[in-house]
């Protein structure tokens, strides 16, 4: 077990007002020959220490642990239990305010308002981090300004926690179209859904539809009112691609402006396209410039966790050619729908894709919408 710092103290506002007032009174009572004038600045003036002195050992023997999942989502809280012990050699504790340290500059604040010794408070609270990563520990915080506020004490800390943060999943508007995977029915690649689609309304029953149709609520309706069976009318069942490459590059003809936030946010339509396909049972195959153009399967959920603890931990590559793009796509898979995303303007790269007999869908990535302009379109 690794020795914790001792806190470190600071006179605060009220403190300062203490001790000058105190000095005052003793002196103006030295200068008048007032003894009990005198007495009082000087027990305002021990009083002064004794409170720091306190306040000290309030925070000492404290230790601080939290117990919460390894993995979670940027942008998505998750639960966590903070428990504060205080070991059985130090006293009990009062007023004790937690400051954790989160990745991306954001910090979570919480207060334990007693801790006696030898025992564990817990407290479940709820973390947010805003962006991706992966960290091994949490720094945190111990502030109190017990007892009387004359003394601001901190004492830093650390908790041992293994945590790796997805990016943040955003999907496109496209993936969502109907018919998206429609034009690639005729070809090998694709393939027709076993599922009917949205119910698209109610009709009576005809020879040859099929029992499974029956709608239960609307029939019964039906022959209360003296006529037949209803069946629900549904769509045709709609058609998607045997198998999709997911082809992530930060290349641009023209030297666009690199914007990192563009990065993190392309990040987050590969993250949301990666799960989005998955869900749909599609199998993926992801490859990026970021990682040398290495391939990664993302056929099952096992495989979709070990591809997005990869993004966790990515960096965007400078400098990627265009003669490496382009015979990224020539060892690509002919019989393989293809989707393409980048942190870099589609009409600086769009010249560079090759032309494929499969479906190519490129999915913009648009800055996110600022604070000024979601205030004017509330407005």
């Amino acid at each position: 077990m690794s020795q914790e710092p001792p806190p470190r103290s600071e006179l605060s506002q009220r403190g300062a007002v203490v001790l000058a007032g105190a000095a005052l009174a003793f002196i103006i009572g030295i200068a008048r020959t007032d003894g009990a004038l005198a007495s009082i600045g000087l027990l305002l003036a021990l009083l002064v220490p004794l409170t720091g002195w306190l306040g000290k050992k309030n925070l000492r023997h404290l230790r601080l642990q939290c117990q919460a999942a390894s993995r979670a989502m940027a942008g998505q809280p998750f639960p966590a239990l903070l428990e504060m012990r205080g070991e059985p050699t130090g006293g009990a504790a009062h007023a004790i305010q937690v400051c954790i340290q989160l990745p991306g500059g954001s910090r979570h604040v919480c207060a334990f308002d007693w801790i006696d010794a030898g025992s564990t408070a817990p407290r479940q609270e709820s973390f947010a981090l805003p962006q991706r990563g992966e960290l091994r520990e949490l720094p945190y915080r111990l502030d109190s300004e017990f007892p009387l506020g004359l003394w601001k004490h901190t004492r830093p800390g650390v908790i041992a926690h293994s945590l790796c943060v997805y990016p943040r999943p955003l999907v496109s508007k496209k993936l969502s179209i109907p018919g998206l995977w429609r034009e690639a029915a005729v070809t090998a690649g694709a393939s027709i859904a076993s599922a009917a689609g949205d119910i698209r309304g109610l009709r009576p029953w005809r020879a040859g539809d099929s029992l499974k149709r029956i709608h239960p609520a609307a029939s019964v309706r039906a022959y209360a009112r003296g006529t037949g069976l209803i069946v629900a009318e549904t769509d045709p069942p709609g058609f998607s691609p045997r198998h999709v490459t997911v082809l992530f590059h930060s290349y641009a003809g023209d030297r666009a402006i690199i914007r990192p936030e563009l990065f993190e946010r392309a990040l987050s339509y590969l993250c949301g396209t990666l799960r989005t396909l998955c869900q749909q049972a599609i199998p993926t195959t992801l490859i990026a410039d970021f990682d040398g153009w290495i391939e990664h399967s993302c056929r099952n959920r096992k495989e979709l966790t070990a591809v997005l603890e990869h993004l966790a931990r990515v960096r965007r590559q400078e400098g990627t050619e265009l003669h490496e793009l382009q015979r990224a796509q020539l060892l690509l898979d002919g019989h393989s729908s293809l989707i393409v995303i980048s942190d870099m303007p589609p009409d600086t790269w769009r010249s560079a894709m090759i032309s494929r007999e499969m479906p190519t869908l490129v999915l913009p990535v648009r800055p996110s919408p600022s604070r000024r302009d979601t205030t004017r379109a509330k407005r």
